[in-house]
């Protein structure tokens, strides 16, 4: 499976923390790591595991890609985690060391942000 990297998110995150994590992740996968991914949960947020979940989806969603496979949610203490995993075919090597770009549209500034 290879070496993991493990990013972790908080429950409350910002937009701009979010878009660098994606980016981070984005490169871990592309390098060939495994990402995990997992939302810490700090003293009542335990009783908010729905928005943890409707985050993962939102990071698995956002960071679609075709080189890479992910894993069901999971439960652990307080923590939810994915994990992320890259395939083991050469296209990594086809995309000319460009990862692929993705526009991020928010609502709330009406800004569109490019991942990189």
């Amino acid at each position: 499976m290879g070496k993991i990297k493990e990013i972790r998110i908080n429950l409350n995150i910002f937009i701009k923390d979010y878009l660098l994590k994606l980016k981070k992740t984005n490169n871990f996968l592309y390098k060939g790591y495994s990402v995990k991914v997992s939302i810490i949960f700090k003293g009542r947020e335990i009783f908010f595991k729905e928005k943890g979940i409707e985050l993962i989806l939102k990071f698995q969603n956002d960071i679609k890609g075709i080189f890479f496979n992910f894993s069901d949610i999971e439960f652990e203490n307080k923590s939810i985690f994915s994990i992320f995993i890259p395939k083991k075919n050469n296209e990594n090597k086809k995309k000319n060391n460009k990862i692929f770009k993705k526009k991020i549209y928010n609502k709330k500034k009406n800004k569109i942000f490019k991942i990189k």
